[in-house]
């Protein structure tokens, strides 16, 4: 017989997790399934999890399911659509629960049903779920509590993050590519140096040919590699280590973060990009019914640059104070001119939450414009930079055979 661990959803609607030993997995599915049981998912144990481990097996296989941003903005628009239909938060829960894919959103989903059905409120119970849920999401899932228009304000939030999701997924390749092939350009050429210019050394000193000086400095940078590369790897690690603890620190995370904003090119991307999600949120926020002073609250909780987060705080201590938004922002010296002057229209009008959604459009249009720049310019650039390095040292081994032709002629 074998083990099996298994995650059903009973009769009832509460999550069931537990064990089970049957001959196959077929066998278990059957069991459960004739106890009116919906399964979620049946794996076997195996190794070291069998046994009295199963706790730790099964803690182990649940953290290799992840929630992404995608399960999460489909969830959130089924969600929405159906209270929009008419359907109550529960029956809409039951049925999310019963057609969702992914078996750990279906246990949250489980869970939030049966604290609705104990009476407490939908915000209160996504509370619980901080790891998945923002408090951007549960503030406007409060706000449409409030308001009633939960289902619009469920509808908004879907669309936030997609759209969140594809500006960071956009600026994210931008910044990996150039990288990318710089790290491959330099494992191309560390390659030469180690295998490719030993064999060359070994032939010209046959030869008894003169080395010009760029030969002599390639070969004497192969025989280090070759010999002691272990010290610039480990000080490479090393260094590695100790930025990444550096950075995790609070004055090195603002040091980081004020570098991504001073960065040539990629600081105006970077700096255009938080534009674009600072506005965004605030007006998703603000469209809600949300009270100002909660929206740049709940936008500097998800802001993930800590010298923009100052200047937020420093806007919400202005703003406590009876400054308008529009001066505030300017104030602080950290946001566009276009953001301060459509910020002051939308004041003036009374129509805050269209001027900072137009603002979001702009800079989502120009961080696509940039990125699409960029990636036309990276391809040249890096294809001279990679020939460059690697024709630079096959010049030099080439130099002493060429000398050799001219004294021979």
């Amino acid at each position: 017989m074998a083990t099996f661990t298994y995650k059903v959803i009973r009769p009832d609607g509460k999550l069931e997790t537990g064990r089970i030993s049957m001959d196959s997995s077929s066998d278990v599915a059957d069991y459960l399934r004739s106890k009116g049981n919906r399964i979620v998912s049946i794996k076997e144990v195996k190794g070291r999890f069998q046994g009295g481990s199963s706790a730790k097996g099964e803690s182990l296989l649940s953290k290799l399911n992840t929630i992404s941003i995608r399960d999460l903005s489909i969830f959130t628009n089924q969600f929405g659509t159906m209270l929009n239909a008419g359907l109550s938060i529960s029956r809409a829960l039951s049925v999310l629960a019963k057609q969702t894919a992914n078996p750990k959103l279906v246990g949250i989903i489980v869970n939030l049903l049966e604290e609705v059905k104990k009476g407490n409120s939908l915000s209160s119970a996504l509370a619980k779920f901080p790891d998945v849920f923002s408090q951007l999401y549960i503030s406007m899932v409060k706000a449409g509590e409030v308001s009633g228009n939960l289902g619009d304000s469920l509808l908004k939030m879907s669309t936030f993050l997609q759209r969140d999701y594809e500006t960071k997924h956009k600026l994210k390749g931008a910044m990996t590519y150039p990288l990318a092939v710089l790290v491959f350009s330099i494992l191309i050429v560390i390659g030469l140096f180690i295998f490719v210019i030993p064999t060359f050394e070994g032939f010209l000193s046959q030869l008894g040919a003169p080395l010009p000086a760029p030969t002599k400095a390639v070969f004497a940078m192969a025989d280090f590699l070759v010999h002691k590369g272990w010290i610039v790897f480990g000080v490479l690690v090393v260094s590695y280590i100790a930025y990444a603890k550096w950075a995790k620190t609070p004055k090195g995370r603002r040091h980081v973060d004020a570098g991504k904003l001073k960065m040539p090119v990629f600081g105006e991307l970077n700096l255009k990009s938080a534009m674009a999600r600072f506005s965004d949120t605030l007006a998703t926020l603000f469209s809600a019914g949300i009270p100002l002073v909660e929206c740049l609250e709940t936008v500097r909780g998800i802001i993930d640059n800590v010298v923009i987060g100052d200047a937020i705080d420093d806007i919400v201590n202005r703003i406590k104070r009876g400054e308008s938004l529009a001066a505030a922002l300017e104030k602080s010296g950290m946001f566009t001119p276009m953001v301060v002057e459509m910020t002051g229209i939308g004041e003036e009008s009374g129509s805050l939450d269209e001027m900072l959604k137009k603002v979001a459009e702009f800079y989502n249009e120009e961080v696509d414009y940039m990125i699409n720049n960029i990636s036309a310019l990276i391809n040249p650039i890096m294809m001279v930079f990679v020939g460059g390095l690697i024709g630079g040292v096959l010049i030099s081994l080439y130099l002493p055979i060429f000398q050799m032709a001219g004294y021979v002629h």
